[in-house]
């Protein structure tokens, strides 16, 4: 229940850090694109004056003038002429009256050119580093209509920014107007820190939210995996538990005492129950100091083939199945450097595995074999066999390949005790197998 209810808070707070992020950064967004539009007007402003400028210079080339003519301020002589009071709405327009006045003298004969209006306007963008494409249009205003654009086979759409519509005359008829038409490079190389940091933040959050996922998917698995090995491991070990409490309760009866042949029976018994918890303690501690690190072998120098036919006798006296083991050695030496108890205890498990995944009838085939720098030990069967879509997982700890209802007990830890013990050694294990057909194991000891 609480690591569902920290799930949930987890997601959660990731959600409204996601959300707090996005918000953060479409402000930012907007506030950079308002400065933009107020850079737009600023920009359209200024290469008006200078196109002002440029005209009035061509004026005075025309017209042989020493001066720039301007339209006079209302006088008592000339209001007729000029009626200040109309003019009052241009306030809202930065350009003032004398730009204006002086535009509409010299228009008679020097008109505004767009492809200077545009050359100046791109100018001046770059020199404020504003890398958008443009357009610079000239409005009717009576009714709003564009007349004129800089930019051939413009089209405007939503995505476009405008600067106000710049009034170039006094009669209100026409407006300049600047469209950025590909803002966002301008805006994104703005903010891109904060995109970044957005960005990667995001990233660190789904990374989290995935990590939290996935431990606790392994730690749910691995509790499953824990719950079925202690299960099996308790199972496992009151066999050899219950043999011995039987055997040591008939050892202390009387009538046992007087009887050699019950008593060496019981003896036996108790001694096998032992030999069979202190390997499997034995598997479980290898496994463990693998893990830490501090497994050490005890290394001496013994004939394997002697170790096999040992083997060979215990396993074939198992008394509900019948099994055959052949022996076929193919090496002219069969000794080895190497762990006896580690080594005899992983070949003692190939074969326990065989017998365990076999029908009634089990037939085992143990080759020997003497490769260059190598002994290769085989322990085939004509078991159930593996399925191929398992066969990487093998050798995985407490894995059982086959733990359906009325399948062998067993720890899930043989193979990969083998597997550790073989690699530790410094050779390597393989295996071969066919559903149906049976498995080869082979172990390839460094000599």
């Amino acid at each position: 229940m609480k690591t569902r209810i920290i799930t949930y808070l987890s997601v959660l707070g990731i959600l409204l850090l996601l959300v707090s992020q996005g918000y953060i950064v479409y402000e930012n967004y907007q506030q950079t694109r308002k400065s933009l539009i107020r850079e737009s007007d600023a920009i359209m402003e200024d290469a008006f004056r200078k196109d002002i400028t440029i005209r009035n210079k061509i004026y005075k080339q025309i017209t042989h003038e020493d001066s720039v003519t301007i339209i006079p301020p209302p006088t008592k002589d000339n209001t007729e002429k000029v009626d200040m009071s109309k003019y009052k709405d241009h306030g809202n327009n930065t350009l003032g009256i004398i730009d204006l006045a002086v535009s509409n003298y010299i228009n008679g004969k020097v008109p505004i050119n767009i492809s200077r209006l545009d050359s100046l306007t791109g100018t001046i963008l770059k020199a404020r580093d504003i890398n958008s494409a443009y357009s610079v249009n000239i409005i009717d205003s009576l009714p709003t209509k564009v007349v004129i654009h800089s930019t051939k086979d413009f089209k405007s759409s939503a995505l476009v920014i405008h600067s106000k519509m710049l009034l170039i005359d006094f009669q209100r008829k026409k407006s300049l107007q600047l469209i950025l038409i590909n803002p966002f490079q301008s805006i994104f190389k703005r903010i891109w820190v904060m995109l970044t940091s957005s960005f990667l933040l995001s990233l660190f959050c789904f990374y989290g939210l995935w990590f939290l996922f996935r431990t606790q998917a392994r730690q749910k698995k691995m509790m499953e995996v824990k719950n079925d090995f202690f299960g099996n491991t308790a199972h496992e070990l009151k066999r050899p538990v219950a043999q011995l409490h039987i055997a040591l309760e008939a050892l202390s009866k009387p009538a046992t005492l007087d009887n050699t042949a019950k008593r060496e029976r019981y003896l036996a018994i108790s001694a096998e129950a032992t030999r069979d918890m202190s390997e499997k303690i034995t598997m479980i501690m290898t496994l463990s100091m693998a893990e830490e690190g501090v497994f050490k072998l005890n290394y001496s120098k013994f004939n394997l083939l002697e170790e096999v036919q040992k083997l060979k006798e215990q396993f074939s006296v198992v008394t509900d199945k019948e099994v055959n083991i052949l022996i076929e050695n193919e090496a002219d030496d069969c000794s080895i450097q190497a762990d006896r108890e580690h080594l005899r205890q992983c070949l003692a498990n190939l074969l326990d595995n065989a017998i365990k995944y076999s029908g009634g009838s089990v037939l085992i085939s143990i080759t020997l074999k003497k490769l260059k720098d190598s002994l290769c030990v085989s322990v085939k069967d004509n078991g159930i066999g593996i399925k191929a879509d398992k066969l990487d997982s093998v050798f995985n700890k407490y894995t059982r390949l086959n733990a359906g209802a009325g399948s062998p007990t067993g720890f899930g830890i043989g193979l990969s005790y083998v597997k550790t013990v073989v690699e530790k050694h410094a050779g390597r294990i393989e295996v071969f197998s066919e559903p149906d057909k049976g498995s080869e194991f082979m172990l390839y000891l460094p000599v």
